[in-house]
């Protein structure tokens, strides 16, 4: 009796366990279903390994990330302004140098108009503020332009806007040069356009004293920039020439960056003192 009951046992649970295998399989099956239909899906294109080949294929948005990093391209127009990324699969219209809505996208594509003086690429030809027609006087980049390089000038360069930007007001109305007695060792001789910045670096690299002309402009964080400097001689006095449209310039001497010995340096319309108080305006370059 034992004999026979033992192999019925064992049927009994073999096919209990197939099914019960069965059950867990159709389970997970219905989940896998589930999740696919809850789980967006997007367009890329796709690299295909194998044959070599560029193609458009379908994949959950989970999964993006995956082929993110090997070089795939989405095709869903993610901030939907009419425009995708170029890709290999001819899928467009194409050229949307950024199609991400969270960082701005909606408005940079190639159909998009490009706004003066804001430092991005709007319409995506690879060139930022490349329509704007800047003059002397223009608010731009945190200030005024005060001067744009001319053929022949340090720096000019054929086909390019380039040129110094004035604070659109003045950053003291009484500060010193700094340093009376003692030379500027390291420099602080610049006197052309394109040299005040080194001269302002070399001024605060030897003179530790606070609040004078060059540590304002060098620590002047302004209109969203940083790189502010003292202007060299020959740099202020563009400025000056040009401060009925750059506005703000009082009939007072303005010190400059560049130093004339131990005791003197060049303000707008001398040699000064640098322990007298002087007028200050700040410039970057653009």
């Amino acid at each position: 009796m034992k004999k026979l009951l033992l192999p019925l046992l064992s049927i009994l649970l073999f096919t209990a366990c197939k099914k019960e295998i069965s059950k867990d399989k159709a389970n997970e099956e219905v989940a896998s279903a589930a999740a696919n239909r809850t789980t967006p899906k997007i367009n890329v294109c796709h690299y295909d390994a194998v044959t070599g080949t560029w193609k458009m294929k379908s994949i959950n948005l989970t999964a993006w990330p995956e082929h993110q990093a090997h070089g795939d391209v989405r095709l869903d127009d993610q901030d939907d302004d009419g425009y995708v990324p170029t890709n290999a699969c001819g899928v467009g219209p194409m050229g949307d140098c950024n199609d991400n809505p969270a960082t701005g996208g909606t408005a940079i594509n190639p159909g998009a108009t490009e706004i003066c003086g804001n430092n991005i690429d709007e319409n995506c030809n690879g060139m930022s503020d490349d329509v704007c027609s800047l003059s002397i006087g223009d608010a731009y980049q945190g200030g005024i332009i005060a001067y744009i390089l001319q053929p022949n000038d340090p720096g000019y360069v054929a086909n390019e806007t380039h040129g110094l930007i004035a604070a659109a007001s003045d950053q003291s109305s009484g500060a010193l040069w700094g340093c009376s007695g003692t030379p500027i060792i390291g420099g602080a001789e610049g006197t052309g356009l394109g040299t005040g910045n080194q001269n302002t670096i070399d001024i605060l690299a030897e003179c530790a004293e606070l609040g004078i002309a060059a540590r304002i402009c060098g620590d002047l964080d302004l209109g969203g920039y940083s790189d502010w400097y003292l202007p060299s001689k020959d740099e202020l006095n563009k400025l000056w020439e040009n401060r009925v449209a750059v506005g703000g310039f009082t009939n007072f001497g303005y010190w400059s960056s560049t130093e004339f010995g131990a005791f003197g340096a060049y303000d707008q319309f001398d040699i000064s003192n640098k322990g007298a108080p002087n007028h200050v305006r700040a410039v970057r370059s653009f």
